[in-house]
């Protein structure tokens, strides 16, 4: 480890140490130690720590269950797109596990009809994109305080799902995402490559994940959320009670030429996956990203560890080590 003046790899760490789409989620591990041990049936298999709950059946298929919420920030100053960003963000989580969105819910809150209605706008508008229909709702427009929740549903064929929590010593890292897009426009840390694209396109995409959960081949699988593919990374594999080696470099080869570096690491990608691969089988995922029109990334290695490091260039450094505690997603 290198002594002496702060490097850029250091300034990198401390930026990713103190990012609020990391910071906040902190707060996980009491509350899913909480969940599993003290509510009924709350050490459920495929549960606490998936992107999607996992609920067995009677059938061959599993049904899948995942929430998610929109800040309050976004809700009053970009309505719509909290609309249509609450169902963006469970339907990626349906994909993440394998499966396919079958049907949506949503609660709302507000105050001011106008934000209302342009949220309820953008909810149609993200499921005629994600082609999810909303089935049920619940609304409270005199309350003090807005936001907007939504829940999916989903299926998959039970030897088809996907976790979170499976990454194996030796595996590569694989970012899959849409080098086409931009900046998102409500929120500056988000890479969009849905707006402007039909519901066909996007489709095309995100079934990439049906195609890769039947090929039988990927260990752990997340979409990239708020955390950033570092932070994304690092719930993987605390959950995988693994640890990995990241590359600095090569997510700043990957990056759009827009983007600095240091937004790229942090950013929330509309249509990217990260995923854990045995070495063997990194060139089938390839060619399945290259079919949907996505671009395949390998951005680190899982490693037999209980640490989370950084490397760029000649230099490493350490970001987590989950030996002192848990960070993000503790192992069930």
């Amino acid at each position: 480890m290198k002594v002496g003046p702060l490097s850029r790899l250091d300034d990198i760490v401390e930026l990713l140490r103190t990012f609020d789409g990391i910071t906040r989620k902190f707060v996980l591990p009491s509350i899913i130690d909480k969940v599993r041990h003290g509510s009924f049936g709350g050490d459920t298999p495929h549960s606490m720590g998936e992107d999607s709950a996992a609920i067995s059946t009677d059938s061959d298929d599993v049904v899948l269950l995942t929430t998610d919420a929109i800040v309050e920030d976004l809700c009053l100053n970009h309505s719509r797109a909290a609309g249509f960003n609450v169902i963006l963000a469970n339907v990626m989580d349906i994909y993440a596990a394998g499966g396919t969105p079958t049907s949506f819910a949503v609660a709302v809150s507000y105050s001011d009809p106008l934000i209302g209605e342009a949220m309820m706008e953008g909810l149609v508008d993200g499921s005629r994109t994600f082609r999810i229909p909303i089935v049920r709702g619940h609304t409270n427009p005199k309350s003090s305080s807005t936001y907007i929740v939504g829940s999916a549903t989903g299926t998959v064929h039970k030897e088809n799902l996907l976790t979170a929590g499976g990454a194996e010593t030796g595996d590569s890292l694989i970012m899959l995402f849409d080098t086409v897009g931009k900046r998102g426009t409500s929120y500056s840390l988000g890479w969009d490559s849905v707006t402007g694209r039909s519901s066909e396109d996007v489709a095309l995409r995100l079934s990439v994940m049906n195609d890769i959960a039947k090929t039988h081949l990927v260990n752990a699988s997340k979409d990239v959320s708020v955390a950033g593919v570092i932070g994304t990374a690092v719930m993987m594999l605390e959950y995988s009670g693994k640890g990995g080696v990241l590359s600095i470099d090569a997510l700043d080869l990957s990056r759009p030429e827009s983007i600095p570096l240091e937004d790229w690491l942090r950013m929330f990608i509309s249509l990217g996956f990260l995923l854990s691969v045995p070495s063997e089988a990194v060139s089938k995922i390839t060619d399945l990203a290259e079919k949907h029109s996505l671009t395949a990334v390998p951005i680190g290695a899982v490693t037999d560890t209980q640490t989370v490091v950084l490397r760029l260039g000649e230099e490493s450094r350490l970001l987590f080590d989950f030996s002192e505690g848990p960070v993000l997603t503790p192992k069930n």
